[in-house]
């Protein structure tokens, strides 16, 4: 089985730090790529701009979303994938908030742009890394996406 890989979009040092961290003791195996703002995380997952030269048979298996991000915020990119959806590099790629705005309307856009989950940030580390563990254990682990190789064949049957 490939490596699962989970693309973070934080442009907190300091939350990217303790991301990493909880990841690691999580105990899911997984590669966390991390981008900085919402432009990084289009040219990410279309493999132009710096990541160009990226491999894009590695898709993310899940995508960690910030909200409040420069450049493009996390609601700007979640409307960017809304309108591509069809595109294999984003069909399937769940999309998690993980963010510190507990504010209703960032929730209800949230999930209105197609996120599939909606996480404010606990306050405390182990409250965190629980909910890191957690979520990385129910997408990378009780979860069943779509097979990659299947992809395409099912867009041409159903004609997306």
């Amino acid at each position: 089985m490939s490596e699962k890989i989970v693309l973070l979009a934080e442009d907190d040092s300091s939350h990217e730090a303790l991301l990493r961290h909880a990841v690691s003791q999580s105990g899911v195996a997984c590669r966390l790529d991390v981008v900085h703002d919402g432009i990084e995380v289009i040219e990410y997952l279309f493999c132009t701009g710096k990541y160009a030269n990226r491999n894009s048979q590695e898709s993310p298996s899940l995508i960690l979303l910030d909200l409040k991000m420069p450049r493009m915020n996390g609601l700007q990119v979640l409307q960017v994938l809304r309108r591509v959806r069809g595109n294999d590099y984003t069909r399937f790629a769940p999309v998690v908030v993980l963010t510190s705005s507990e504010s209703d309307h960032d929730i209800v856009e949230a999930y209105r742009l197609g996120a599939q989950s909606y996480i404010c940030k606990p306050l405390d580390y182990p409250a965190f890394a629980s909910a890191v563990a957690d979520t990385l254990q129910y997408w990378l682990g009780l979860n069943k996406s779509a097979p990659k190789h299947h992809l395409g064949a099912y867009a041409m049957h159903e004609g997306l």
